[in-house]
């Protein structure tokens, strides 16, 4: 696997758009950090996009909490 989307991969999300540009506005609306190739396409971490589109449940703390009650 590559460290970034392949162009294939982000067509497949970007799917009925054409332009280089607008492929990199709607991924930068869907939350993710978008550069360019030297050729105008997106280029996008994979890792990020795994992040961002596929978050971790939140977990609570194990931590003591005070007791504001008065027993």
């Amino acid at each position: 696997m590559t460290p970034d989307l392949t162009d294939a991969e982000v067509n497949a999300i970007c799917a009925g758009l054409v332009q280089n540009c607008a492929k990199t506005r709607y991924l930068r609306r869907l939350g993710l950090t978008v550069r360019a190739k030297p050729n105008g396409k997106p280029l996008v971490n994979r890792a990020h996009y795994d992040a961002i589109m596929n978050p971790l449940p939140q977990t609570k703390s194990m931590g003591r909490s005070p007791a504001w009650s008065i027993a």
